[in-house]
């Protein structure tokens, strides 16, 4: 159950001219990182299609049984299973073994979380009242929660160190046949897969005391009985499927809560070991580890081939690039998977910097809907408008600046952005020559004189 405080606190119309004020400036070099990154990230794009496209025409087939030297500092495509010579991976404290190739020590920790949630609401000639709401979780956590910025830290203290971090080991050298993975590859293998503890000689550190032993024949009575308990309240036409069901039921529940080993701290399950205080309800502090590898597996590599290593391949535009995927997948789909890939990232960038450009328009005339606090059905009312100015003005200068970026290497595409940019001009301003409009007929209509008698009978 979450923790909640709420504190309440009026700004004065002044306090808020001066925020908004700054906010101006600020917000000024947010639409100007916009710009930079919706420039950068199609520059990217362009770059990396590029150099797929250059690489998809020059790749060859290689065979991983056999090291063919007259391939070298050629682009090859190879598939194969990978293995390694290297002794077994050995977790240094636990002493979690395995032949795999990687091996991961996973640790959490149960951490206070703190949301916040403001609620504002605007007075009479400018002010505002809020309410601050602070709530307070626990959870989970794999990395360290910094709780010294909470708005309350006595109750909601965190730790600051950990008594175990999170690690990873790999074998060296892995091998794709008679092709040695560098460090890129290597890292790119990452099929993770949960170990099973119970079939680990798991060493405990001595801090944690001896193992209890547990009556194992009174836990499994209690279960029995328990089970019994849940099922009188079933009405079953056969007593050998009661008898059946009971004992399916009776082993799921023994599964579930029974650990492998349990110690005064410690307790050992299948899939994770529990530290600290009572492994039923979590407490802040208490530990969980989980471990995973890497299994030796059929993977589809497209390098450079050095003498005997598959390294990364250096396009003529500069861009390295590294492609591997588990399985045997052809050299095509590869570079198709790869295509869309960098499709999905430029549109998730693009995204990105045409949301933070409107922000930052939107934020620059806070100021503007601010001054007109002293009426709060006034403001909402040019917050609307500033609102439809902040995203014609992105539209504008965002598919500018994309089509400017594209129009020297896809023309078309690059042109339907400048006509989007030009759209966006038009409607401003046609929206600023309606509003002139609004206000012309009625001058016109007080200074024209009324037409005389002669010329309304002509």
């Amino acid at each position: 159950m979450a923790d909640k405080i709420s504190v309440t606190s009026r700004n004065s119309y002044g306090s808020r001219l001066k925020s908004s004020f700054w906010k101006i400036f600020g917000w000024i070099i947010f639409v100007i990182w916009s710009i930079i990154l919706l420039a950068r990230n199609e520059h990217r794009s362009i770059e990396q299609k590029r150099a797929l496209s250059e690489w998809a025409e020059i790749v060859v087939e290689a065979t991983s049984t056999q090291l063919d030297k007259t391939l070298d500092g050629k682009e090859v495509h190879v598939y194969w299973d990978t293995e390694s010579p290297a002794q077994a991976l050995v977790d240094n404290i636990f002493g979690i073994t395995t032949n795999d190739l990687k091996l991961a020590r996973n640790v959490e920790m149960y951490q206070w979380e703190e949301s916040e949630d403001e609620d504002c609401t605007d007075n009479l000639w400018g002010s505002e009242t809020c309410t601050t709401t602070y709530e307070y979780y626990k959870t989970w956590s794999d990395h360290k929660i910094d709780s010294s910025s909470f708005y309350e830290t006595q109750w909601h203290t965190n730790p600051a160190n950990w008594e175990y971090e999170s690690n990873e080991t790999t074998k060296n050298p892995i091998h794709l046949g008679v092709y040695t993975l560098s460090d890129v590859f290597v890292w790119k293998l990452s099929n993770y897969t949960d170990i099973d503890l119970s079939t680990q000689d798991i060493t405990v550190p001595s801090k944690y005391g001896e193992e209890k032993t547990t009556d194992a024949t009174t836990n499994t009575e209690e279960s029995a009985n328990d089970v019994e308990k849940n099922n009188d309240d079933y009405l079953y036409w056969d007593q050998d499927q009661a008898e059946t069901e009971t004992e399916t039921e009776k082993e799921v529940v023994v599964s579930d809560w029974a650990a492998i080993k349990n110690y005064e701290w410690l307790h050992i399950y299948a899939d994770h070991i529990y530290i600290w205080k009572n492994e039923n309800e979590p407490q802040i502090w208490d530990m969980k580890i989980t471990f995973a590898s890497v299994k030796t597996g059929t993977v589809s590599i497209i390098w450079m081939q050095t003498d005997d290593e598959l390294t990364s391949y250096t396009t003529s535009n500069d861009r390295t690039i590294a492609l591997l995927e588990n399985g045997k997948v052809s050299a095509e789909t590869m570079f198709l998977h790869a295509q869309k890939a960098n499709k999905t990232l430029t549109w998730i960038l693009r995204l990105l910097g045409l949301f933070l450009m409107f922000a930052g328009f939107n934020m620059m005339f806070e100021f503007i809907s601010t001054l007109a606090k002293v009426l709060p059905f006034l403001s909402k009312i040019i917050w609307f408008s500033t609102w439809i100015i902040s995203f014609a003005l992105t539209l504008t200068l965002g598919f500018l600046t994309i089509g400017l970026a594209w129009i020297a290497v896809r023309p078309v595409l690059g042109i339907c952005c400048l006509v989007v940019s030009a759209a966006g001009i038009f409607c401003l301003i046609k929206l600023r020559k309606s509003k002139k409009a609004s206000t012309t007929p009625e001058t016109e209509s007080e200074n024209t004189p009324e037409p005389d008698a002669e010329v309304i009978e002509c």
